[in-house]
């Protein structure tokens, strides 16, 4: 479990890479030691989101620094859009807290709670490390090969870590390590051509309903801002807010848009456009803020039961996805009620 925590710190430029890297690695590893997959998925989505979002260096980072560039009281007081979010990473709380959670789980100073305990009472009762649910998941078991070895793995997540780094373009990073894998596998025979082809495609087939959530979320915000939304929605609400409630405002707004939708990095899209001016028309604090926002999107991220994150989570470890999203809610909940009550 420690293992599965570090490695979810070392893989942090995307959380999907992170979370299906780290569960393909350590499935095997869980059954043999006979730890329930529901913690693997546990730590898998703990250590995605809340780690990309804590280094400056993953997606989430571009994202939204770019977002909040946009803004007039951002690109007033820093350099640039990523200067704007480093500046906010000592605030978010909520993937600090989640990490320090899960980690205490991981050396098993914090209880299990809930669900988390009847799965470790199962294994201990009838050695399933999953349920009867999660087996339709894994019904068939991987081949693996003797040629193959532990350097096809790791060098190309190294160059896509290094070249992406190195370039500040992420995408960059993922063809450079797209073409050492043809060059690692195909001529070996690892794969065939076609099988490698296959998989590439249904990679990119895999993001496009994140692509056309993107698109509709900036589509959104660019009608709310066109219509004079923003202004509007200041003028209402100004009288009742504070400026030192409003970040945790923002976080509680935010997450629970994220959790209701599924879709954080689309919500963000379209409130923040509304959040930062509304900040600036109350004098509050623009980095609270935004790392409340930031902090509300990993909340939604890790939370939400059928959001990317947590599918690719339950997906990943090879159980329902259901019951991944019940078992760690209980540390969920824990980690958003202390964001909360220490923002406000």
């Amino acid at each position: 479990m420690l293992a599965s925590f570090i490695l979810g710190i070392l893989i942090f430029v995307d959380d999907y890479l992170n979370v299906l890297t780290v569960g393909v690695c350590m499935k095997g590893l869980y059954d043999k030691k006979k730890v329930p997959r529901e913690s693997l998925a546990f730590i898998l989505d703990s250590t995605g989101a809340p780690v990309c979002v804590l280094l400056p260096f993953s997606t989430w980072a571009v994202f939204y620094a770019n977002l909040f560039y946009n803004e007039t009281l951002v690109n007033s007081q820093f350099s640039s859009g990523m200067s704007a979010y480093i500046h906010a990473i000592p605030y978010c709380f909520y993937p600090f807290i989640a990490l320090f959670i899960v980690f205490l789980f991981c050396m098993g100073w914090f209880p299990k709670l809930g669900p988390m305990k009847k799965a470790y009472q199962r294994v201990a009762e009838t050695g399933m490390v999953y349920s009867e649910a999660s087996k339709k998941y894994n019904m068939a078991e991987p081949v693996y090969t003797e040629d193959g070895n532990v350097w096809d793995f790791l060098i190309p997540i190294v160059l896509l870590v290094a070249v992406g780094i190195a370039s500040g373009e992420i995408l960059l990073g993922v063809l450079v390590a797209i073409v050492v894998c043809l060059i690692l596998y195909v001529p070996r025979k690892l794969v065939s051509m076609e099988e490698f082809l296959n998989l590439m495609i249904s990679g990119f087939g895999s993001m496009l309903s994140i692509f056309f959530m993107l698109v509709g979320a900036f589509s959104l915000a660019n009608v709310c801002s066109g219509l004079g939304l923003t202004e509007y929605l200041i003028e209402i609400v100004k009288p009742f807010l504070s400026a030192g409630a409003f970040p945790a405002l923002s976080f509680l707004l935010l997450a629970v848009l994220a959790f209701i939708t599924g879709s954080n990095w689309g919500m963000s899209a379209v409130v923040i456009p509304i959040l930062i001016p509304m900040c600036a028309a109350l004098n509050g604090n623009v980095i609270l803020t935004m790392a409340a926002i930031i902090s509300g999107g990993a909340f939604g991220s890790h939370a939400c039961f059928y959001t990317d994150a947590t599918v690719l989570s339950s997906n990943s470890a090879g159980i329902d996805n259901m019951e991944h999203a019940l078992t760690q809610w209980p540390y969920v909940f824990i980690s958003a009620a202390l964001v909360g009550w220490y923002e406000h």
